[in-house]
């Protein structure tokens, strides 16, 4: 009775509740969305009318000027006036607007500050500048929408999301347009939906009722057919009878024989020919077997075997036993249930879930377990003294040593190309043929990381780096692509292939998907973050190349260069441009052709999904667009007048690193900012307060994990800078030192776990909110913690706190300071 039960909830009840279910699914997946689409598409196109009809008053204008009616002057007068006069809408207050294509402002009846003035630097409050779209909108394409930000309508107090369709009038050379404001049409969405949402509820109602009703009904009919099959045990007919009418493939066997089977099962082979066949004919087992197996003959038994001479696709069966009594004789009723293909994808899906795991836990490794050791010689060495060296030590690579240190390489491809080829004596000193300066990589770099170096660089081999500088072995890029079983690599080579902006931004779209996927793959929120950092940078890069193509070569050396979490390697979901331009010599040529790229690079990025920076520190704005001498400068003043404003601007930018071009630029830059600083105490002490003075907290609402970070990032930045550790990274800082002996490890485990934490919160947060179309926040409700999340922020306030002390007594800061 209970396996009755369990056939009638898995065959009835569930199907029925999925039925609902998809109802209700299909419902607001497909028919809302469907709804909200046409409802826009239908506002669109009631603007782009209305413009039409606007645009035909100037035309009629035109036209009586050309008839010699009015003059030109008198005609775009009238014009404009008349236009300006025109409303529609509900509240009738709904107008028009015109600009020239310059822009400058011809006629906005509820901005009337705004006529005659150049909306060249004109932007809304998200830094949109929506006269200058509209006005490229039209130079490019003739007509079409945009949306900003804008006033509601008369009341210049209420800023609101806005979409407007544009037209030119060419022979005046202006723009015509007019718009819909947005949270109108979400209110009438709104309104929809919950009109929709009580059609459905009724419907909904509906249909339960009527499956509650077959429901019932089919119970009913189920229990009658349990009924029936006790009867049936009294004779084979009846036995037929309920065997025919199974919905799995049946058949009854006596004496080893198939006396009938049902048209279920006789559909699983590829012949109709069932009855009279043995057992064994049928099934991948022998009777005897079947029969040892059955423990107790009163209860129905289930193995799984394989049919013999099956259609293809249904090989692999679970089949039930029931033994009966047929007239004095023992018989046997087996049901057969097909779970090839069920277990295929089960199989094909494990397979793929394995093989996403391990290639993101193989690009996400460390590359310490593939270093090798060096082979070194010096510089004197006779080319065939360090061949015989490289032969003997079964190694493709020997260092060159100066004094101590590795300031060339030799490889098996050198030998090749640069000896043997051109026929060079091997009396020569090595020093003639080898390849320097030396590319290195930091030892706890990750297997992708170190790929992406081997392209950039262009080289066969890097130099192994220590937390202290000290080239300790190496690696080579055969290894490397041994192991290249990564999307990541593959997503950053689409970026490199990428020709257009549009292309750049839909590749751009899936880092969110990457994300989630890598979290479950990873417990190293550092990799994330990198993984997240290392997109942009080759996002940034492209953008770079296709902005030089655009303007022409750099006229001199130049480094473009981030500061902040991408600076760190340290990004997130929620990606502000910090970025910024050094280059090699000082001019006004120099400086025009740096600012005309930045703007194009700071345009396309924002387009992508950077946003621009709120405080403009971008290298499209003059100040952070120099020569590296003006930015010597800029340091020296900030670092020999530290008051807490220049403090803060030079924090900012001792994060800094170089995105694209010469990377020799910045370390200049850092030997003067060293320099400078040197036995500079009080500029210590101010960075400290900065730190010192930010207090996170969680509210009543909601907790800002960024505020959570910024005192450990601000607390690890202080001591990397006082003990001249160039990382930017916040835990590679740690590291180093931790190295140097100023933090001790357990010290430096409570900073990993906090930061750890707060970043892979973060990161979560902001995945989930992206996938849910929503704007990446740094703000998380608390309503979406856990218990032990919240004891884990007050934990965490008292080690900021703590960290905070620490401060004070190192670098003696007053309480009333």
């Amino acid at each position: 009775m209970k396996k009755a039960n369990n056939k009638f909830i898995y065959s009835i009840v569930i199907p029925t509740i999925l039925a609902i279910t998809m109802f209700v699914i299909t419902f607001y997946v497909i028919l809302i969305p469907l709804f909200e689409r046409s409802m826009m598409d239908r506002k669109k196109e009631m603007i782009l009318e209305l413009t039409n009809a606007a645009w035909s008053v100037l035309s009629e204008y035109q036209e009586a000027y050309h008839n010699g009616e009015i003059s030109l002057e008198e005609a775009k007068e009238k014009a404009s006036e008349h236009v300006g006069k025109m409303r529609y809408g509900n509240e009738q207050k709904d107008y028009f607007w015109i600009i020239t294509n310059s822009p400058k402002m011809v006629m906005h009846p509820y901005r009337p500050d705004l006529n005659g003035s150049d909306l060249s630097n004109f932007s809304d409050n998200h830094e949109n500048k929506l006269f200058v779209d509209a006005a490229e909108l039209v130079k490019n394409e003739g007509e079409g929408f945009i949306q900003y930000y804008w006033q509601w309508k008369d009341d210049a107090s209420k800023i609101s999301p806005k979409l407007s369709y544009v037209k030119g009038f060419s022979e005046w050379n202006w723009v015509i347009g007019t718009g819909i404001y947005l949270d109108d049409v979400r209110m009438e969405i709104k309104e929809l939906k919950k009109t929709l949402l009580k059609i459905s509820f009724t419907i909904i109602l509906f249909v339960a009722f009527i499956l509650l009703y077959v429901l019932r009904q089919s119970r009913i009919i189920e229990e009658k057919r349990l009924k029936a099959e006790k009867q049936l045990l009294s004779s084979i007919q009846k036995y037929k009878s309920l065997v025919n009418a199974s919905t799995e493939g049946t058949l009854m066997v006596v004496n080893k024989k198939v006396v009938f089977s049902n048209t279920k099962f006789t559909q699983l082979f590829e012949h109709d020919e069932i009855i009279g066949s043995k057992f064994s004919e049928l099934f991948q087992m022998s009777w005897n077997d079947l029969a040892d197996m059955i423990e107790n003959p009163k209860k129905t038994s289930t193995f799984e075997t394989e049919l013999v001479n099956a259609r293809a696709g249904l090989e692999n069966v679970i089949i039930s036993v029931t033994q009966i009594q047929l007239s004095g004789e023992i018989g046997y009723i087996i049901v057969a249930k097909n779970v090839t293909e069920k277990k295929r994808i089960r199989l094909d899906a494990n397979k793929m879930s394995e093989d996403i795991q391990l290639s993101l836990q193989l690009m996400n490794q460390p590359i310490d377990n593939l270093i090798r050791k060096n082979v070194c010689c010096n510089l004197s060495t006779p080319i065939h003294e360090a061949a015989k060296l490289m032969t003997e030590q079964e190694c493709r690579l020997i260092c060159i040593k100066e004094n101590g240190q590795v300031i060339g390489i030799v490889t098996d491809t050198d030998l090749r190309s640069r000896v043997l080829a051109q026929e060079k004596s091997t009396n020569k000193v090595v020093a003639s043929i080898m390849s320097a300066p030396v590319v290195s990589i930091k030892k706890d770099a990750l297997l992708y990381e170190a790929i992406l170096r081997f392209k950039q660089s262009n080289v066969s081999h890097l130099l192994i780096e220590d937390n202290h500088g000290e080239i300790i072995g190496n690696i080579s890029s055969r290894q490397c692509h041994e192991m290249q079983q990564n999307s990541l690599t593959h997503l950053i080579n689409q970026i490199n292939e990428c020709s257009t902006v549009e292309s750049i931004k839909r590749i751009h779209n899936k880092v969110p998907i990457l994300i989630q996927a890598v979290f479950t793959s990873s417990e190293n929120i550092n990799s994330v973050s990198r993984i997240i950092t290392a997109i942009a940078d080759a996002i940034t890069s492209r953008i770079i190349e296709l902005a030089i193509r655009e303007v022409g070569q750099a006229p001199c050396e130049f480094a473009f260069i981030t500061m902040g979490s991408e600076g760190r390697s340290e990004q997130t979901l929620k990606a502000d441009q910090d970025n910024a331009i050094i280059f090699a010599e000082e001019s006004e040529d120099n400086k025009a052709y740096f600012l005309r790229l930045s703007e194009i690079i700071n345009e396309n990025l924002h387009a992508i999904g950077y946003s621009r920076c709120k405080g403009d520190l971008m290298a499209g704005n003059p100040e952070w667009c120099n020569s590296l001498s003006i930015w010597k400068d800029y340091f020296s003043h900030w670092i020999n007048n530290p008051d807490i404003p220049n403090v803060l601007d030079s924090s900012i930018f001792l994060d800094l690193r170089t995105i694209y071009g010469e990377n020799h630029l910045v370390d200049q830059l850092f030997e003067h900012v060293y320099t400078e600083l040197e036995h500079n105490q009080e500029f210590y002490n101010q960075m400290a307060k900065t730190v010192i003075g930010v207090k996170p907290a969680m509210d009543k609402k909601s907790v800002n994990i960024k505020k959570f970070l910024q005192p450990i990032i601000g607390y690890l930045r202080i001591h990397a800078l006082y003990h001249s550790v160039r990382e930017t990274n916040s835990l590679l800082r740690m590291n180093e030192l931790m190295a140097l002996g100023v933090l001790s490890e357990k010290n430096a485990d409570e900073i990993e776990a906090m930061y750890n934490f707060l970043m892979h919160l973060r990161l979560k947060w902001q995945v989930n909110l992206i996938l849910d179309n929503d704007w990446p926040e740094n703000d998380v409700l608390l309503k979406h913690l856990t218990e032990i999340d919240k004891s884990t922020f007050k934990r965490i306030e008292k080690e900021i706190a703590s960290l905070q002390d620490e401060l004070k007594s190192a670098f003696k800061i007053s309480e009333y300071q």
